[in-house]
């Protein structure tokens, strides 16, 4: 809990001066803040380190690619494409890096990080499976369900939050207690200034400085009404442990990390700074909520509500020009001060509108008008808005958005916006994005990007860093905003087929180019014992560019493969996007090994997962039907469908697929209708592994192997989460992954000859622009690259991720903690 204001002057200075601003107070009381300037701002204090020395052999240099993977470097490399890898790994170690179960992002890096297995950690993956409950008993009847799983929504109260000065102030005492003490302070400050400084008489003095004490203590009732107790829909971070950086800053090192995944919303101990990375969501909460502002036709939903794209954004259809003129509105994060008012309001409307109320016609049907009005307002989340203004011009247009305004020309991004979401008086949510026109013939098409929390300016419920202030220290560095939304690139719009790869690639190089800036900045200051910094660009490029990379996928158009963009500075065929990302991995570690390596430093380079070219999708819960372990419920209408988990007969159904891999058994006493016994759970989870590996693609004959490995859980990860996981993990050989249906539970449904609903194929070619992927698959074949500058003594059974953290730790000369899984390395 952040402690109460040890100097009420500058909290008073601050109150004062915001009254003023919102005309709650008279110029008068600025007065105050001459006569109040005594001490310095209170800050919640930082979690002490120890005193012990830091690396006794030099520094340590980590950088991390996601996605980064082994097979593809290497070939690379000895074509001559990777010169700066190759060198390295002459003089020092190249290697597959072993990856976790399953090969997520959010899983393997959150290992990475802390050395210790996802049973540790918390993190089971991007959806994990949740039962549910009423309170702590499950429901019966109650479906398992898909939730997030690398995030978790809290509230906080707002006396626990570093907020400031003025905030943490007003929130520090109730508002008796505060009116007092502000009412005091003033009157007595205002006493010695009238009756010491000015030398007015005492009855005077004692009349003015009363009458001020007065006005202090109403303002400070005002300011405090704008200070919620708590703040629901925080972001949370489910790791549950600490990672290599909090035991290296505790043991007297200095660590900076900049954009880790899995790293954000946990506090740090004095000599660690931390910018997050993968799972920070965008200023609204959201996993990135982009939006599109159209005047196609093609288009009917129209402001505030919008067409929502499969996956996280939002499409407005906008009136027309007039007069060369759209206004509409960009929906920032919701109000969750005003929440509460309306919440309260149609409370209020709900009993006026009671047959016992005695409510006539005519005024009941107003108060029923305005309780759908307040309703559809929070449906929507109650959000802030602020205006945006298009105005035409020859080849673009003038856009404007809270009243800044930039000239766009057709095709061409915008500088940032910089935009303030006014929550109340006391509380805004700044946001920084960028626009681009991507149609301007017969119709109008802006493409407005996430609305990143800006790092100059950070949420204090929602810091994109720690400590707080270190997003602004990076900011202030590289003179300007950088995203801060975990999943930077615009890899959803492309999926959606909103924009062009174009587009995406250029957002991409956009968000490479400014993780170099932080990088080189935090390298140049050099003040730190361990760096470590992550690059997201390589997983980014591969989720999406395989299918020009890949002759044998689904999507594969000479044509379009052959089609030519500029990336990095290169005009190239859309076939080299995905070498020329590992040209660009090879290009960031030549400059950091040229121009910062000193000779006694360790450069370690990771990556998290590897990759494959994504071809087929599996349906899993279409096999497991199939084989009688699930049975979907009897008379269901359709002739074709997803059948989500819901339509599932439990009373029959051994076990059920859900996120990208994990299989789980309709366990007796854990599920809400169990039907396996626990003394059977291992023959069952054994019955179906051994099916499994005789799984095979028949499909025009092939007949071709699809499962390399079926992984029990309990065999690898041992832990107190462990009940977050499957039971079963399925591999699959290069080529397949789990299908787009089976990560929410779904069920791809068909009806025979006779009408009888069945589960329908269990093979689906992938048409997505999604055409790249790593989950799923069996880890041998998706291994991240590992490679250090010193020669490395490599275990027999070689590298894996869970080696990092230690090894980290061991080059510092610091011990590794027990609950780390591997031991350290040994780097020569």
């Amino acid at each position: 809990m952040v402690p109460p204001a040890q100097n009420i002057g500058e909290a008073l200075i601050t109150m004062l001066q915001f009254l003023s601003a919102t005309r709650r107070l008279t110029p008068l009381a600025l007065l105050v803040a001459a006569l109040l300037g005594i001490s310095s701002m209170t800050v919640k204090a930082p979690i002490p380190s120890s005193t012990s020395s830091a690396a006794p052999d030099g520094r340590v240099l980590v950088l991390g690619f996601d996605g980064g993977d082994y097979r593809t470097a290497a070939r690379l490399a000895a074509e001559g494409r990777m010169p700066n890898l190759q060198a390295l790994a002459q003089e020092g170690t190249f290697e597959p890096l072993g990856t976790t179960y399953s090969a997520e992002s959010p899983v393997a890096w959150a290992a990475l990080n802390t050395g210790q297995n996802p049973s540790k950690t918390g993190v089971p993956g991007f959806v994990k499976r949740d039962l549910v409950r009423d309170g702590e008993v499950v429901k019966s009847n109650g479906s398992p369900v898909p939730a997030i799983g690398h995030q978790k929504t809290v509230e906080r109260d707002v006396a626990d939050l570093d907020t400031g000065t003025l905030i943490s102030f007003l929130s520090s005492y109730n508002s008796s207690a505060l009116m007092a003490i502000v009412g005091l302070a003033v009157f007595l400050i205002f006493l010695f200034a009238f009756k010491v400084l000015l030398r007015l008489k005492l009855g005077l003095s004692l009349f003015l400085a009363l009458i001020l004490g007065g006005v202090g203590s109403y303002g400070a009732r005002s300011a405090k009404e704008y200070v919620p107790e708590s703040i629901p829909g925080i972001v949370g971070n489910p790791v549950e442990v600490d990672a290599f950086w909090d035991h290296a800053a505790r043991a007297g090192s200095k660590v900076v990390v900049l954009d880790a995944a899995m790293a954000w919303d946990k506090e740090v101990p004095e000599g660690a700074k931390v910018l997050g990375g993968l799972g920070l969501p965008d200023c609204r909460g959201d996993n990135g909520q982009w939006f599109v502002y159209t005047t196609s036709e093609d288009e009917i939903d129209k402001e505030p509500v919008g067409r929502s794209s499969p996956t996280a954004g939002t499409i407005f259809r906008v009136p027309n020009w007039r007069n060369d003129r759209i206004e509409c509105s960009l929906y920032g994060p919701e109000n969750f001060y005003e929440i509460p008012k309306l919440e309260q309001e149609i409370a209020e409307l709900e009993e006026r509108l009671k047959p016992s109320s005695g409510t006539g016609w005519k005024e009941g049907s107003k108060l029923r008008d305005r309780k759908k009005e307040l309703e559809g307002i929070l449906d929507l989340g109650a959000r802030v808005t602020v205006p945006v203004i298009i105005e035409k011009m020859p080849g673009g247009a003038r856009v404007t958005i809270d009243g800044q305004a930039q000239e766009l020309k057709d095709g061409v991004w915008s500088d940032w916006y910089r935009i303030a979401f006014e929550l109340n008086p006391l509380i805004k949510a700044h946001a920084v994005t960028r626009t681009k026109i991507i149609n301007n013939d017969e119709t109008f098409t802006l493409f407005v990007n996430t609305l990143d929390i800006d790092p100059a300016n950070p949420q204090f419920w929602q810091p994109v860093s720690q400590p707080s202030d270190f997003s602004v220290e990076l900011s202030a560095g590289i003179g300007g905003p950088f995203e801060t939304f975990g999943w930077a690139c615009l890899t959803m719009p492309f999926k959606d087929k909103v924009i062009d790869v174009e587009t995406m690639l250029q957002d991409i190089e956009f968000t490479m180019k400014w993780r170099e800036e932080i990088t080189r900045a935090a390298l140049d200051e050099g003040n730190f014992d361990v760096l470590m910094s992550v690059f997201s660009t390589p997983d980014r490029v591969q989720h999406m560019c395989y299918q020009y990379y890949d002759p044998e996928h689904p999507l594969y158009d000479e044509a379009k493969a052959s089609q030519k963009v500029t990336f990095f500075g290169q005009e190239i065929e859309l076939r080299e996007t995905i070498p020329v990302i590992y040209e660009q991995i090879d290009r960031i570690i030549g400059w950091v090994r040229d121009e910062y390596l000193e000779q006694d430093d360790t450069l370690l380079v990771c990556a998290d997962h590897g990759f494959q070219s994504f071809r087929h999708q599996v349906h899993l819960n279409n096999w497991l039907a199939e084989n009688g372990y699930l049975k979907v419920k009897d008379g269901l209408p359709s002739t074709r469908m997803n059948a989500a988990l819901m339509f599932v007969d439990w009373t029959e159904t051994q076990a059920y697929a859900m996120g990208l891999g994990m299989i789980y058994l309709n366990l007796k006493g854990r599920e809400a209708d169990g039907i396996v016994e626990p003394a059977d759970s291992r023959a069952v989870l054994e019955e179906i592994a051994q099916k499994l590996g005789g799984l095979t693609d028949n499909r025009g004959g092939a007949n071709i192997p699809v499962v390399e490995e079926v992984t029990f859980i309990d065999d690898v990860h041992h832990g107190p989460y462990r009940d977050r996981e499957g039971d079963l993990m399925v591999g699959f050989r290069p080529y397949y992954r789990v299908s787009w249906g089976t990560t929410s539970g779904g069920t791809d449904l068909d009806k025979d000859a006779s009408g009888e609903v069945i589960a329908g194929e269990i093979f689906e070619p992938n048409d997505a622009n999604w055409s790249g992927g790593h989950v799923s698959v069996a880890p041998k074949h998706v291994a991240g690259m590992f490679l250090c500058n010193r020669k490395v003594k490599l275990p027999e059974e070689g590298v894996h991720l869970l080696h990092i953290a230690p090894t980290t730790l061991g080059l510092l000369g610091q011990e590794s903690p027990a609950a780390m899984d591997l031991k350290p390395l040994e780097v020569q």
